[in-house]
C-alpha cells in the first residue's frame, strides 16, 4: 500500500543541555538506549558536517567498537529515521553522505546553538552599555539549561564537551551577576552569590561580585570576611595571593568608597563601563542591496545639517518582509559621520516578536547608561527619565533608531525633542502626525535590485546563467527582500539545483511558502511575527479574510467574510490597509473601492484561514462532546486559541 509523505514537515528540536531529548513539533521522540542518544549527540555537535561512520562507531563505543560496529551504526540510523518519519519530520533529518552521516541543517533547532546565540548577544550588548538587554539575553540563555549537559550520556566525547559547556555556563552566570550588580540588584544577589561562591570557592570573579553585593547592602564586615576566606583558600590550595582584580575590590571596600566601586578596574570582566559616545546599531546586513531612492530620501530628510528643520523624525513603514529594519540599520551606518555624538538603538519587540509593553522605561534606562549616567543616578519615574534624556541630547548630534515600534506610546518618551538629534522609526503603520515626522513607505524591490539581491544570496554565476529564470523567481517572490533572501539561501544550500529547479518548485503556489520556509529568512516566520504583533481582533479579521478567493474584493464581500456590517467591515479593511496587510486595488464600475492581498501575504492569509476553520471545527466537536458543551461559544475555547494563535 502506497503512502504519501506530507509536504509540510515539522521542525526538529534537540535538547542537550540536560538529559538528551529530541522533539518534532510538540511530540517528544522515545529514544531507545544510550547508542541512539550518543549518535544523535555526535551528529548535533558536528553542526551540519558529515561525521564518518568509523568516527561514530568509535565515539558510540568509547574507542573500543566491536567488529559489527558499522552495521550497528546503520541499524541505529535506520531506527532513528523511522522515529523522525513517524513523528512527521520527513525522511531527510539524517542523510547519508560519504563517508558517513550528517544531520540536515534545515528545520533543526538545538539548545546548544540557542545558548551560544543568546550569550553572544548578551556579551555584545554589555560591551555597548545596554545593561538591561544584556542581562535579559543571558537569563534567556541560562534558562535553557535543565541540568548538566549530556546528563544521561557517559561517552568520552560527551564528557569532554560537557566540561567545555559547563565552563561557558559559568562564564555566563558570572557575567549576569556583574550586570545585575550594575542594575542595582545587590540586596537580592547576596544569598545567590553566597551559594555560588560556596560551590565554586576558587572563582575570584564570583567572590568579587559577592564582596560588592555585600558592601553595597551595608555588610562591609561580611565583605571583608569574604575576602579573607578567599585569600586563605588560594594561599592554602594554590600557594598564591589573590589576583589583582580581587585585591582592587578589597582596597575599595577598605577605604569605604562605594561611589567608585564600579571603577574597580578589570575585576569585573566584560564590564559595561560608561560609554560617552554610544554606537549601538546592530551589524549591517552582508547582502543589503539597492534602495537607492529610499537612502537618498533619508539623507535629505534626516542628515542634521539644519538643526532648525521641522521634521526630525522619519518613520519607515511597510508590509512584513520588506526590509524596514535592514534599511534603517544600513542607513544608520552609512550616515554615522553625521552623528559624531553617537547612535542609539532599541528593538521594541520582545523575544516572541510582539511589541514590548511599557518598553519606554527600560529602553530609557539603557540609553541613559549608554550616555554615561551611573545606574544610581537614573530616576525611577518615566517622566523624570525622559526629561534627563532630553536634557542630555539637547545639544548632541545623536541618531536614535527605534525598531519595530507598535504605537506612539512606545516611542513618545524616547524622542529627544529640539536639537540636532534625529530619530528613525520602523513599524507597520504611521505612528506620528505629519507635523513632527515624515513617512517613507517601503514596498518590494525593483526588478534589477531584486536580481542583485538574489545574486548576492545565491551566487552571482548561478543567477547570471539563467537571467529569464531569475526574473521569474523575482516575480514569484513579489520583490520582497525576505523572500528573495530565503530563495537565495535555498539555492545556496542546494548547489546541485539550478535557478529553474527552484522556480519549478515555487510555481506550485500551494507549496510556495514551504519552499521559502527554511532558515532565519523563512517567509512564513516573518509573517508569523508580524501577525503576533497585532491586536487579537485584527489578526482574527485577517484570518477570516483569507477565505476570500477572488483576486480583488469589495466591502460587501469583506463584510460577508468578516460577519460584520458594512461600516464596521470597511473600518477593518482600512485598518488592514494601514498595516500594509491589504492594499487598495482601485474602484469598480460603480466607484466602490476594491481590496486585495499583496501576493505572498495572500497565500499566508489563506493558510491562516484554513487553520482557523480546522480549529473552529475541532472546537465545535469538542464542545458538543462535553456535557453542556453545546452551549459554549466555540471561538472562546482554549483549543481554538491554541490552534490558531489568534
Amino acid at each position: 500500500m502506497n503512502t504519501s509523505i506530507p509536504r509540510h514537515t515539522e521542525e526538529c528540536a534537540f535538547h542537550l543541555l540536560g538529559p538528551i531529548e529530541v522533539s518534532v513539533g510538540s511530540r517528544t521522540l522515545p529514544l531507545r538506549g544510550v547508542r541512539q542518544r550518543a549518535l544523535l549527540a555526535r551528529l548535533v555537535l558536528a553542526q551540519g558536517r558529515v561525521v564518518p561512520a568509523d568516527t561514530l562507531a568509535r565515539d558510540m563505543w568509547n574507542g573500543n567498537p566491536p567488529s559489527s560496529a558499522r552495521t550497528q551504526v546503520s541499524i541505529c540510523v535506520a531506527a532513528l529515521r523511522k522515529l523522525f518519519r513517524d513523528a512527521g519530520a520527513g525522511d531527510d533529518v539524517i542523510t547519508t553522505t560519504a563517508p558517513g552521516y550528517r544531520l540536515a541543517p534545515a528545520r533543526r533547532w538545538t539548545d546548544l546553538a540557542e545558548f551560544a546565540d543568546r550569550t553572544g548577544e548578551g556579551y555584545e550588548l554589555a560591551r555597548q552599555g545596554r545593561t538591561e538587554q544584556a542581562a535579559e539575553r543571558l537569563r534567556q540563555g541560562l534558562a535553557l539549561w535543565r541540568g548538566p549537559a549530556f546528563a544521561d550520556l557517559t561517552s568520552h566525547f560527551a564528557e569532554l564537551e560537557a566540561a567545555r559547556l559547563a565552563q561557558q555556563q559559568m562564564l555566563a552566570r558570572e557575567q549576569l551577576m556583574v550586570l545585575r550588580l550594575e542594575l542595582g540588584e545587590h540586596r537580592s544577589l547576596v544569598g545567590e552569590l553566597t551559594a555560588l561562591v560556596r560551590e565554586n570557592p576558587l572563582r575570584e570573579q564570583l567572590r568579587a561580585s559577592l564582596m560588592l553585593a555585600q558592601h553595597r547592602s551595608g555588610q562591609r564586615a561580611e565583605a571583608l570576611r569574604t575576602f579573607r576566606e578567599g585569600r586563605a583558600l588560594t594561599v592554602a590550595e594554590l600557594g598564591l595571593e589573590p589576583g589583582a582584580e580581587l585585591r582592587a575590590v578589597h582596597a575599595l571596600i577598605l577605604h569605604d568608597e562605594p561611589a567608585t566601586l564600579a571603577e574597580a578596574g578589570p575585576a569585573l570582566p566584560a564590564r559595561t563601563g560608561r560609554v560617552r559616545t554610544p554606537s549601538q546599531l546592530p551589524a549591517d546586513s552582508r547582502v543589503f542591496t539597492g534602495r537607492r531612492n529610499e537612502l537618498r530620501y533619508l539623507d535629505e530628510t534626516l542628515a542634521p545639517r539644519d538643526p532648525g528643520r521641522d521634521a526630525p523624525v522619519a518613520c519607515v513603514v511597510g508590509p512584513p518582509g520588506a526590509g524596514k529594519s535592514a534599511l534603517a540599520v544600513h542607513w544608520g551606518h552609512r550616515a554615522a559621520d553625521d552623528f559624531p555624538d553617537g547612535r542609539l538603538y532599541a528593538d521594541l519587540r520582545d523575544t516572541a516578536g510582539r511589541p514590548r509593553r511599557a518598553a519606554a522605561g527600560p529602553v530609557l534606562r539603557g540609553f541613559l547608561r549608554a550616555l554615561g549616567v551611573a545606574p544610581r543616578q537614573i530616576p525611577d519615574g518615566l517622566e523624570e527619565r525622559a526629561a534627563l534624556y532630553r536634557g542630555l541630547l539637547a545639544d548632541r548630534r545623536v541618531l536614535v533608531v527605534l525598531d519595530h515600534a507598535g504605537s506612539f506610546e512606545d516611542i513618545g518618551p524616547l524622542l529627544p525633542g529640539d536639537g540636532p538629534g534625529r530619530v528613525l522609526v520602523t513599524g507597520s503603520e504611521l505612528l506620528m502626525d505629519g507635523g513632527t515626522a515624515t513617512t517613507l513607505r517601503l514596498g518590494g524591490l525593483a526588478r534589477e535590485e531584486a536580481v542583485r539581491l538574489l545574486a548576492r544570496s545565491a551566487g552571482a554565476r548561478r543567477v547570471a546563467a539563467d537571467p529569464a529564470g531569475a526574473a521569474e523567481l523575482v516575480g514569484l517572490c513579489a520583490g520582497l527582500p525576505v523572500a528573495l533572501r530565503a530563495a537565495g539561501a535555498r539555492l545556496a544550500g542546494k548547489p546541485h539545483w539550478t535557478v529553474a529547479d527552484l522556480v519549478e518548485r515555487m510555481t506550485d503556489r500551494r507549496r510556495l511558502l514551504d519552499v521559502l520556509g527554511h532558515g532565519e529568512n523563512a517567509v512564513r516566520a516573518s509573517f508569523d511575527r508580524a501577525l503576533r504583533a497585532l491586536p487579537r481582533h485584527v489578526a482574527d479579521a485577517y484570518a477570516r479574510l483569507g477565505g476570500v478567493t477572488e483576486p480583488a474584493f469589495d466591502v460587501w464581500t469583506g463584510s460577508e467574510a468578516l460577519g460584520l456590517g458594512l461600516r464596521e467591515a470597511e473600518d477593518v479593511l482600512e485598518r488592514l490597509v494601514d498595516l500594509h496587510l491589504l492594499e487598495v486595488a482601485g474602484r469598480d464600475d460603480c466607484g466602490a473601492l476594491r481590496y486585495r492581498f499583496p501576493a505572498l501575504l495572500g497565500l499566508y492569509a489563506a493558510e491562516r484561514h484554513a487553520q482557523r476553520s480546522r480549529a473552529v471545527d475541532w472546537g465545535r466537536e469538542f464542545a458538543l462532546a462535553v456535557p453542556g458543551g453545546g452551549q459554549r461559544r466555540v471561538p472562546e475555547t482554549v483549543a481554538f486559541r491554541e490552534q490558531t494563535g489568534l
